[in-house]
């Protein structure tokens, strides 16, 4: 976890949240470089990978809120939950994770969800970091994402399907001749 990270950690949780990073870790072996000559070790590859490719920490708060019950006799309260998912980064990143963001299907569906999205950026500023926030709604996505987890899935497919490897074929219904097809 980044240094960056953690100061967001310990401002969330300064702020009554629980916290967890979503963010995990991946090896992989270098590939072109040559394994140790004395123990044949494999040199490694970290790479961070973040949850849905968009976010490193995820917040959840306790809250109360007071709603009036539907025939108008009163009020009660009921507990939720502030759930919030954040991505942190430098301030010279913010707008491409901006824009990493306001792309991104799942980011949307969190939203719709209920949850909320926290771009914390930090810029150094007279030898102290402070941090910057910018919360994502819905309006600041781009057109044509998904609204449900269906769609999101059917899209998913789709996007498997259009993204074949060169050469690849698609299998042809049974009995169909090649001088049938009209291409």
């Amino acid at each position: 976890m980044s240094d960056l990270q953690r100061r967001t950690e310990a401002l969330l949780r300064s702020k009554g949240y629980l916290t967890a990073s979503v963010e995990r870790r991946k090896r992989f072996p270098a590939r072109g470089k040559p394994a140790c000559k004395l123990c044949g070790a494999l040199p490694m590859i970290d790479i961070a990978a973040d949850l849905w490719n968009v976010f490193d920490l995820i917040a959840i708060r306790p809250k109360n809120v007071e709603i009036a019950d539907q025939w108008g006799h009163g009020s009660q309260e009921i507990d939720m939950i502030d759930m919030v998912f954040v991505q942190v980064t430098s301030a010279s990143n913010h707008a491409d994770r901006r824009n990493k963001i306001i792309a991104s299907a799942e980011a949307k569906l969190c939203l719709l969800a209920g949850a909320r999205i926290l771009i914390q950026s930090w810029r150094k500023v007279n030898n102290r970091y402070q941090a910057h926030d910018e919360w994502i709604s819905l309006d600041q996505f781009v057109f044509g994402l998904a609204d449900t987890a269906e769609q999101f899935y059917e899209d998913e497919k789709r996007h498997k399907m259009l993204a074949r490897e060169p050469g690849h074929t698609l299998p042809l219904s049974e009995g169909l001749k090649d001088s049938e097809i009209p291409f």
